[in-house]
Protein backbone atom coordinates (compact mmCIF):
# COMPACT_ATOMS: atom_id res chain seq x y z
CA UNK A 1 0.00 0.00 0.00
CA UNK A 2 1.24 3.33 -0.76
CA UNK A 3 2.66 5.40 1.96
CA UNK A 4 0.10 8.27 1.38
CA UNK A 5 -2.84 5.58 1.59
CA UNK A 6 -1.46 4.57 4.75
CA UNK A 7 -1.29 7.58 6.26
CA UNK A 8 -5.03 8.52 4.78
CA UNK A 9 -5.93 5.53 6.57
CA UNK A 10 -4.32 6.35 9.58
CA UNK A 11 -6.26 9.88 9.95
CA UNK A 12 -9.87 8.09 9.11
CA UNK A 13 -8.68 5.54 12.35
CA UNK A 14 -11.66 6.58 14.49
CA UNK A 15 -9.50 6.16 17.23
CA UNK A 16 -6.89 8.62 16.26
CA UNK A 17 -6.68 11.80 18.49
CA UNK A 18 -3.90 13.27 16.60
CA UNK A 19 -1.71 12.74 13.44
CA UNK A 20 1.60 13.82 13.57
CA UNK A 21 3.73 13.85 10.71
CA UNK A 22 7.47 14.76 11.12
CA UNK A 23 9.96 16.61 8.71
CA UNK A 24 12.22 13.43 8.40
CA UNK A 25 9.21 10.99 7.59
CA UNK A 26 8.42 9.96 11.02
CA UNK A 27 5.00 9.28 11.77
CA UNK A 28 3.01 9.70 15.20
CA UNK A 29 -0.60 9.12 16.59
CA UNK A 30 -2.54 9.71 19.69
CA UNK A 31 -5.08 7.98 20.35
CA UNK A 32 -7.70 8.97 23.36
CA UNK A 33 -5.74 8.85 26.73
CA UNK A 34 -2.36 7.11 25.47
CA UNK A 35 0.96 7.95 25.16
CA UNK A 36 2.64 8.85 21.23
CA UNK A 37 3.13 5.85 19.30
CA UNK A 38 4.89 5.64 16.05
CA UNK A 39 3.59 3.93 12.84
CA UNK A 40 5.46 2.12 10.53
CA UNK A 41 4.94 4.49 8.01
CA UNK A 42 7.92 6.76 5.93
CA UNK A 43 6.25 8.99 3.47
CA UNK A 44 8.47 11.44 1.32
CA UNK A 45 7.63 14.97 1.43
CA UNK A 46 6.06 14.83 -1.96
CA UNK A 47 3.93 11.79 0.19
CA UNK A 48 3.04 14.20 2.99
CA UNK A 49 1.67 17.48 0.80
CA UNK A 50 -0.27 15.10 -1.38
CA UNK A 51 -2.07 13.94 1.58
CA UNK A 52 -2.40 17.47 3.00
CA UNK A 53 -4.00 18.70 0.35
CA UNK A 54 -6.28 15.70 -0.06
CA UNK A 55 -7.47 16.06 3.93
CA UNK A 56 -8.05 20.04 3.24
CA UNK A 57 -9.36 19.90 -0.42
CA UNK A 58 -6.96 22.09 -1.48
CA UNK A 59 -3.89 22.85 -3.83
CA UNK A 60 -1.84 24.60 -1.06
CA UNK A 61 1.21 25.64 -1.21
CA UNK A 62 4.02 26.38 0.83
CA UNK A 63 7.34 27.85 1.15
CA UNK A 64 9.59 31.17 2.57
CA UNK A 65 6.71 33.45 1.22
CA UNK A 66 4.18 30.96 3.35
CA UNK A 67 5.86 28.69 5.45
CA UNK A 68 3.09 28.34 8.39
CA UNK A 69 -0.28 28.01 8.45
CA UNK A 70 -3.55 26.42 10.14
CA UNK A 71 -6.21 24.82 7.84
CA UNK A 72 -9.45 23.00 8.10
CA UNK A 73 -9.65 19.75 6.79
CA UNK A 74 -12.55 18.70 4.55
CA UNK A 75 -14.31 16.93 8.22
CA UNK A 76 -13.49 19.67 10.17
CA UNK A 77 -10.27 18.66 11.75
CA UNK A 78 -7.85 20.90 13.12
CA UNK A 79 -4.60 21.24 10.64
CA UNK A 80 -1.07 22.73 11.28
CA UNK A 81 1.44 22.68 8.73
CA UNK A 82 4.93 23.94 8.93
CA UNK A 83 7.73 24.31 6.37
CA UNK A 84 10.97 25.38 5.13
CA UNK A 85 13.02 27.59 5.80
CA UNK A 86 10.93 27.14 9.60
CA UNK A 87 11.74 23.33 9.69
CA UNK A 88 14.16 20.99 7.98
CA UNK A 89 11.22 19.74 6.08
CA UNK A 90 7.00 19.57 6.05
CA UNK A 91 5.49 19.32 8.88
CA UNK A 92 1.83 18.62 10.11
CA UNK A 93 -0.03 18.07 13.34
CA UNK A 94 -3.46 17.33 12.87
CA UNK A 95 -5.82 17.36 15.85
CA UNK A 96 -8.98 15.40 14.65
CA UNK A 97 -12.50 16.65 14.97
CA UNK A 98 -14.68 14.27 17.02
CA UNK A 99 -17.67 12.77 15.63
CA UNK A 100 -19.73 13.59 18.40
CA UNK A 101 -18.45 15.88 21.32
CA UNK A 102 -20.01 15.17 24.74
CA UNK A 103 -22.76 17.15 26.26
CA UNK A 104 -22.15 18.42 29.69
CA UNK A 105 -24.03 15.78 31.65
CA UNK A 106 -22.17 13.02 29.17
CA UNK A 107 -18.68 14.77 30.86
CA UNK A 108 -20.63 14.82 34.37
CA UNK A 109 -19.13 11.22 34.58
CA UNK A 110 -17.49 11.87 38.15
CA UNK A 111 -13.91 11.37 35.85
CA UNK A 112 -13.94 15.11 34.14
CA UNK A 113 -16.50 16.53 36.58
CA UNK A 114 -18.96 15.51 38.80
CA UNK A 115 -22.86 15.92 38.67
CA UNK A 116 -22.99 19.01 40.81
CA UNK A 117 -20.19 20.80 39.55
CA UNK A 118 -21.75 20.41 36.27
CA UNK A 119 -25.26 21.63 37.30
CA UNK A 120 -23.28 24.92 39.07
CA UNK A 121 -21.38 25.30 35.74
CA UNK A 122 -24.62 24.77 33.69
CA UNK A 123 -26.38 27.87 36.55
CA UNK A 124 -23.75 30.15 35.42
CA UNK A 125 -24.39 29.50 31.76
CA UNK A 126 -28.36 30.03 32.42
CA UNK A 127 -27.44 33.27 34.29
CA UNK A 128 -25.40 34.78 31.47
CA UNK A 129 -21.69 34.84 33.43
CA UNK A 130 -18.95 35.14 31.80
CA UNK A 131 -16.41 31.98 32.17
CA UNK A 132 -13.36 31.54 30.88
CA UNK A 133 -12.32 27.38 30.42
CA UNK A 134 -8.26 27.46 30.84
CA UNK A 135 -5.69 24.85 30.78
CA UNK A 136 -2.83 23.34 29.06
CA UNK A 137 -2.69 21.77 25.58
CA UNK A 138 -4.94 18.74 24.88
CA UNK A 139 -6.35 18.86 28.28
CA UNK A 140 -9.62 19.15 26.79
CA UNK A 141 -10.65 22.96 26.94
CA UNK A 142 -12.56 22.75 23.60
CA UNK A 143 -14.50 19.39 24.62
CA UNK A 144 -15.88 21.91 28.30
CA UNK A 145 -16.29 24.93 26.19
CA UNK A 146 -18.26 23.08 23.88
CA UNK A 147 -20.59 21.03 26.19
CA UNK A 148 -20.77 24.62 27.68
CA UNK A 149 -21.96 26.44 25.15
CA UNK A 150 -24.60 24.05 23.82
CA UNK A 151 -26.32 24.89 27.41
CA UNK A 152 -26.99 28.47 26.64
CA UNK A 153 -30.86 28.71 25.62
CA UNK A 154 -32.16 28.28 21.93
CA UNK A 155 -33.62 31.35 22.03
CA UNK A 156 -30.24 33.36 22.30
CA UNK A 157 -28.24 34.92 19.07
CA UNK A 158 -24.60 33.24 19.46
CA UNK A 159 -22.11 34.08 17.47
CA UNK A 160 -18.92 32.22 17.30
CA UNK A 161 -15.17 33.18 16.61
CA UNK A 162 -12.65 30.87 16.37
CA UNK A 163 -9.01 30.63 14.00
CA UNK A 164 -9.59 27.02 12.93
CA UNK A 165 -14.01 26.14 13.02
CA UNK A 166 -14.18 23.56 16.34
CA UNK A 167 -17.21 24.19 17.45
CA UNK A 168 -20.75 23.30 16.30
CA UNK A 169 -23.62 24.10 18.62
CA UNK A 170 -27.18 22.72 18.37
CA UNK A 171 -29.08 25.99 18.84
CA UNK A 172 -30.70 26.94 16.12
CA UNK A 173 -29.46 30.55 15.64
CA UNK A 174 -25.98 30.31 15.72
CA UNK A 175 -23.32 32.35 13.40
CA UNK A 176 -19.80 31.42 12.86
CA UNK A 177 -17.38 33.82 12.41
CA UNK A 178 -13.67 32.61 10.66
CA UNK A 179 -10.15 34.52 10.94
CA UNK A 180 -8.50 34.81 7.76
CA UNK A 181 -4.51 34.64 8.25
CA UNK A 182 -1.64 33.56 5.83
CA UNK A 183 -4.53 33.19 3.28
CA UNK A 184 -2.62 31.25 0.46
CA UNK A 185 -4.34 33.82 -2.59
CA UNK A 186 -2.79 36.52 -0.77
CA UNK A 187 -5.65 38.23 0.73
CA UNK A 188 -5.31 40.78 3.68
CA UNK A 189 -5.31 39.17 7.41
CA UNK A 190 -9.08 39.46 9.16
CA UNK A 191 -7.62 38.92 12.86
CA UNK A 192 -9.82 37.81 16.15
CA UNK A 193 -9.33 41.39 17.10
CA UNK A 194 -11.26 42.72 13.69
CA UNK A 195 -13.92 39.97 14.38
CA UNK A 196 -14.86 40.80 17.62
CA UNK A 197 -15.36 44.80 16.93
CA UNK A 198 -17.69 43.40 14.51
CA UNK A 199 -19.46 40.97 16.06
CA UNK A 200 -20.59 43.44 18.42
CA UNK A 201 -22.21 45.67 15.89
CA UNK A 202 -24.56 42.25 15.05
CA UNK A 203 -26.66 42.23 18.13
CA UNK A 204 -25.32 39.48 19.59
CA UNK A 205 -26.87 37.09 22.56
CA UNK A 206 -24.30 35.76 23.40
CA UNK A 207 -20.01 35.93 21.86
CA UNK A 208 -17.91 32.36 22.02
CA UNK A 209 -14.82 33.06 21.45
CA UNK A 210 -12.86 29.50 20.79
CA UNK A 211 -9.48 30.94 21.93
CA UNK A 212 -8.64 34.10 23.59
CA UNK A 213 -4.40 34.57 22.79
CA UNK A 214 -3.45 37.87 21.02
CA UNK A 215 -4.98 41.37 21.38
CA UNK A 216 -8.64 40.25 21.25
CA UNK A 217 -8.33 39.59 24.88
CA UNK A 218 -8.62 44.14 25.33
CA UNK A 219 -11.86 43.87 23.03
CA UNK A 220 -13.57 41.30 24.94
CA UNK A 221 -12.94 42.31 28.19
CA UNK A 222 -14.55 45.85 26.89
CA UNK A 223 -17.29 43.81 26.02
CA UNK A 224 -17.96 42.59 29.14
CA UNK A 225 -17.76 45.88 31.18
CA UNK A 226 -20.34 47.08 28.45
CA UNK A 227 -23.21 45.19 28.90
CA UNK A 228 -22.06 41.94 26.92
CA UNK A 229 -23.46 38.63 28.72
CA UNK A 230 -22.81 35.09 28.45
CA UNK A 231 -19.15 35.36 26.89
CA UNK A 232 -17.39 32.11 27.02
CA UNK A 233 -13.26 31.21 25.82
CA UNK A 234 -10.62 28.77 26.24
CA UNK A 235 -7.12 30.40 27.57
CA UNK A 236 -3.92 28.53 27.86
CA UNK A 237 -2.81 28.74 31.21
CA UNK A 238 -1.57 26.39 34.00
CA UNK A 239 -3.36 28.04 36.58
CA UNK A 240 -6.20 30.42 37.37
CA UNK A 241 -3.23 32.81 38.41
CA UNK A 242 -1.57 32.42 35.43
CA UNK A 243 -4.56 32.96 33.51
CA UNK A 244 -4.96 36.27 35.00
CA UNK A 245 -1.47 37.37 34.21
CA UNK A 246 -1.89 36.28 30.75
CA UNK A 247 -4.85 37.47 29.97
CA UNK A 248 -2.99 41.17 31.65
CA UNK A 249 -0.18 40.57 29.20
CA UNK A 250 -2.54 39.75 26.14
CA UNK A 251 -4.43 43.37 27.14
CA UNK A 252 -0.88 45.05 26.79
CA UNK A 253 -0.01 43.73 23.33
CA UNK A 254 -3.04 45.15 22.08
CA UNK A 255 -1.08 48.96 22.83
CA UNK A 256 -3.47 50.30 25.23
CA UNK A 257 -2.04 52.77 27.42
CA UNK A 258 -3.39 51.86 30.64
CA UNK A 259 -1.82 51.61 34.10
CA UNK A 260 -1.65 47.58 34.94
CA UNK A 261 -3.77 48.22 38.20
CA UNK A 262 -6.56 49.88 35.54
CA UNK A 263 -6.31 46.60 33.91
CA UNK A 264 -6.88 44.29 36.66
CA UNK A 265 -9.73 46.61 37.63
CA UNK A 266 -11.41 45.88 33.72
CA UNK A 267 -10.75 41.85 34.27
CA UNK A 268 -12.13 41.77 37.84
CA UNK A 269 -15.66 44.02 36.48
CA UNK A 270 -15.60 41.81 33.24
CA UNK A 271 -14.44 37.91 34.54
CA UNK A 272 -17.00 35.86 36.81
CA UNK A 273 -15.31 32.21 36.69
CA UNK A 274 -11.97 30.36 35.38
CA UNK A 275 -12.50 26.71 35.27
CA UNK A 276 -9.12 24.94 35.06
CA UNK A 277 -8.63 21.82 33.32
CA UNK A 278 -5.77 19.33 33.00
CA UNK A 279 -5.21 16.04 32.06
CA UNK A 280 -3.41 13.52 34.55
CA UNK A 281 -0.79 11.49 34.39
CA UNK A 282 -3.09 8.16 34.02
CA UNK A 283 -3.97 10.08 30.02
CA UNK A 284 -8.00 11.50 31.70
CA UNK A 285 -8.43 15.06 31.38
CA UNK A 286 -10.28 16.68 34.30
CA UNK A 287 -11.52 19.87 35.88
CA UNK A 288 -9.27 20.68 38.41
CA UNK A 289 -10.44 23.65 40.22
CA UNK A 290 -13.83 26.09 39.80
CA UNK A 291 -12.69 29.70 40.49
CA UNK A 292 -14.67 32.53 40.84
CA UNK A 293 -12.74 36.24 40.47
CA UNK A 294 -14.07 37.84 43.46
CA UNK A 295 -12.62 41.66 43.21
CA UNK A 296 -9.31 43.42 44.47
CA UNK A 297 -6.88 43.37 47.08
CA UNK A 298 -4.82 46.38 47.04
CA UNK A 299 -3.57 45.84 43.63
CA UNK A 300 -4.20 42.18 43.28
CA UNK A 301 -7.22 40.39 41.61
CA UNK A 302 -8.57 38.06 44.29
CA UNK A 303 -10.30 34.90 43.82
CA UNK A 304 -12.32 32.04 45.29
CA UNK A 305 -11.94 28.36 44.99
CA UNK A 306 -15.25 26.94 44.66
CA UNK A 307 -14.40 23.25 43.78
CA UNK A 308 -11.23 21.44 43.88
CA UNK A 309 -10.06 18.30 42.74
CA UNK A 310 -9.78 15.69 45.78
CA UNK A 311 -7.07 13.18 44.14
CA UNK A 312 -5.36 10.11 45.21
CA UNK A 313 -3.79 7.15 43.98
CA UNK A 314 -5.51 3.94 44.76
CA UNK A 315 -4.97 0.31 44.27
CA UNK A 316 -6.98 0.95 40.38
CA UNK A 317 -4.60 4.12 39.85
CA UNK A 318 -5.33 7.54 40.14
CA UNK A 319 -9.23 7.96 41.93
CA UNK A 320 -10.75 11.23 43.38
CA UNK A 321 -13.60 14.14 42.79
CA UNK A 322 -14.46 17.25 42.19
CA UNK A 323 -15.90 18.46 45.52
CA UNK A 324 -16.77 21.77 47.24
CA UNK A 325 -14.58 23.39 49.31
CA UNK A 326 -17.21 25.13 51.82
CA UNK A 327 -17.28 28.67 50.20
CA UNK A 328 -20.78 30.12 48.76
CA UNK A 329 -20.26 32.26 45.39
CA UNK A 330 -20.10 35.59 45.60
CA UNK A 331 -22.63 36.73 42.85
CA UNK A 332 -25.17 34.72 45.24
CA UNK A 333 -25.41 38.03 47.45
CA UNK A 334 -26.30 40.00 44.63
CA UNK A 335 -29.32 37.58 43.52
CA UNK A 336 -30.59 37.58 46.80
CA UNK A 337 -30.35 41.33 47.21
CA UNK A 338 -32.57 40.78 43.87
CA UNK A 339 -35.56 38.57 45.56
CA UNK A 340 -33.78 35.81 43.90
CA UNK A 341 -33.01 32.88 46.20
CA UNK A 342 -29.99 30.89 44.20
CA UNK A 343 -30.03 27.17 44.50
CA UNK A 344 -27.35 25.28 47.34
CA UNK A 345 -27.46 21.84 46.33
CA UNK A 346 -24.25 22.24 44.11
CA UNK A 347 -22.03 22.65 47.64
CA UNK A 348 -23.30 20.15 49.68
CA UNK A 349 -20.44 17.72 50.52
CA UNK A 350 -22.24 14.93 50.85
CA UNK A 351 -23.91 15.06 47.79
CA UNK A 352 -20.89 15.62 45.81
CA UNK A 353 -19.20 12.43 47.32
CA UNK A 354 -18.46 9.73 45.54
CA UNK A 355 -19.79 11.58 42.11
Amino acid sequence: MPEIDKLAEAFRDPGVVELMVNHDGAVYVERDGARLERLPLAPTAEDALSFLRVIVGAPEEFGPGRPYADLSALDGSRVHVMAPPLTRGLTISVRRRPARRPKLEDLADGVTLTKAAAGFLDYCVQRRLNVLVVGGTSSGKTTLLSALCARAPDTERILVLEDTPELSLPQPHVLYLRTRLRDSAGLPDVTLRELVVNTLRMRPDRVIVGETRGPEAADMLQAMNVGQDGMMSTLHANSPREALARLETLVLQAGIDMPLKAIRQNVVSALDFIVMMGRLSDGTRRVLQISEVTGMELETVSMADLFMLDLKRGSGGLEGALRPVGAMPRFYERLRKQGEEPPLDFFRREENHGR
